[in-house]
């Protein structure tokens, strides 16, 4: 696109400087024409280079797992998905990317070719990987929220946000020492004047505003369990129906 847009505006220059003399007399207000003409298509230029030199700009991303190591590093799947960022103050649309979780790094693809680079963490404010949308938080003075990417699970005035990150767990089988990712993920509930990591129901409904004992009625009507691996569902299942109550 960048070449197409140069040989434009090459174009243009030229018939600037081939006018037949016999045009001269007219020459002022053809000059201004095409000058105008040569603005107006460098500028479209520099609108469409400079983005790209925006976005391509990060240190290359090397993988650094070891082989035979069991599972992957990424947020989901381990190939690239396409979504936006909202980077150096601009939204790029359709990039191809993976989110490290052991190293909670955000990796673009170059589109059509093997090469990938990590876009700058304290850059890049928000991201998305299909219907899944994070953000870049910096942790407070007291320390309560670690810097780095949270996932959004749901937004509003009591807020859930999750952060994921993996690590790689040593194993010994058969006096073999195997790898093996584990991924681990923590809960967060934001309010207008706290900030609480949850691991229980009682978390979630003491930083409730209201309608603690409608939620807890619900939470056991629907059997929601607050383990591990159903902690996330059941807290999102419970606001969601806070909401309901609250409007």
């Amino acid at each position: 696109m960048q070449k197409l847009l140069y040989q434009a505006v090459l174009g243009v220059y030229a018939l600037a400087v081939v006018p037949a003399r016999a045009q001269q007399a007219a020459g002022r207000a053809d000059s201004l024409a095409v000058a105008t003409a040569v603005l107006a298509a460098s500028q479209q230029y520099d609108r469409a280079a400079r983005p790209e030199s925006l976005l391509f700009n990060g240190p290359e991303y090397v993988n650094y797992v070891k082989p035979g190591t069991i599972g992957h590093q990424f947020f989901m799947s381990a190939e690239p998905r396409l979504g936006t960022v909202n980077y150096r103050n601009a939204t790029f649309r359709d990039v191809p990317l993976s989110y490290d979780l052991a190293r909670d790094q955000v990796v673009m693809t170059y589109p059509g070719q093997a090469t990938t680079i990590t876009l700058v963490p304290d850059k890049l404010t928000a991201f998305t990987l299909g219907e899944h949308q994070f953000v870049h938080l910096v942790a407070d003075s007291a320390g309560r929220l670690p810097t780095g990417f949270y996932e959004v699970l749901l937004a509003g005035p009591v807020s859930l946000l999750a952060h994921h990150s993996k690590r790689v767990q040593q194993q010994i089988i058969q006096q073999v020492l195997n790898f093996e990712f584990k991924q681990t993920d923590q809960l967060y509930v934001r309010t207008a004047s706290k900030l609480v990591e949850i691991s229980s129901l009682n978390d979630l409904l003491a930083l409730l505003p209201a309608h603690q004992s409608e939620v807890q009625r619900y939470a056991r009507q629907q059997q929601l369990r607050f383990s591990a691996a159903q902690r996330a569902a059941s807290a999102l299942s419970a606001l969601r129906y806070y909401y309901t109550l609250a409007r």
